[in-house]
């Protein structure tokens, strides 16, 4: 009797996880209608629709960052006075969203169908395939100055995989709930 024994990498095995929760986010959106896709059915504002915008943004957002350091997310944080926002925050019981900071990773422009959101996933799926193949997993880039951040901190390309890797994971789990509650339909479990 021979038996075939199959080696996968590192890269393969962070590859293969974040496309089984891509997958998992992508199946809760099979069948709904655009008007379903866009239904926040819980008392969140989630929709299925804005975390599959979401998780496609922040992929491709992490990953440019795993490719170029703290430089990509610049604009996203260079105008934005911290300290006031977080003592506002505070000042508000932790509510960001009374601080001023408007928070967009979650608003759909009417352009953004269900078709588009899945094209882009793909697209950007295909691009941090691309990255993962020959990224050195262990550079390391100071994440920008937020304050969700410990000032100084660094993460690796792997730590940059794992954390999209987590998010992807949590917002699959939303998206789950949420379709339940639209039509009974589970992913998981």
């Amino acid at each position: 009797m021979t038996t075939t024994t199959t080696t996968t990498t590192e890269r393969d095995d962070l590859i293969s996880s974040l496309a089984r929760h891509r997958g998992f986010l992508l199946q809760t959106a099979q069948g709904l209608t655009e008007e379903q896709a866009r239904r926040a059915s819980t008392v969140s504002t989630l929709t299925i629709a804005s975390l599959l915008k979401h998780v496609a943004d922040t992929e491709e957002a992490w990953l440019e960052f795993a490719v170029r350091g703290s430089d990509a997310m610049a604009d996203d944080y260079e105008d934005v006075d911290w300290d006031k926002v977080a003592a506002e925050a505070e000042a508000n019981g932790g509510d960001w969203s009374a601080s001023g900071w408007e928070d967009t990773r979650f608003v759909l422009s009417d352009e953004e169908t269900l078709e588009v959101l899945t094209d882009r996933m793909a697209q950007v799926a295909a691009k941090t395939e691309e990255v993962l193949r020959t990224a050195d997993l262990d550079q390391s880039w100071p994440l920008p100055e937020a304050p969700w951040y410990e000032p100084g901190e660094t993460w690796s390309v792997r730590r940059v995989v794992l954390h999209v890797l987590a998010e992807t994971s949590q917002h699959a789990g939303h998206a789950d709930i949420i379709r339940e509650a639209i039509d009974g339909q589970r992913t998981m479990g």
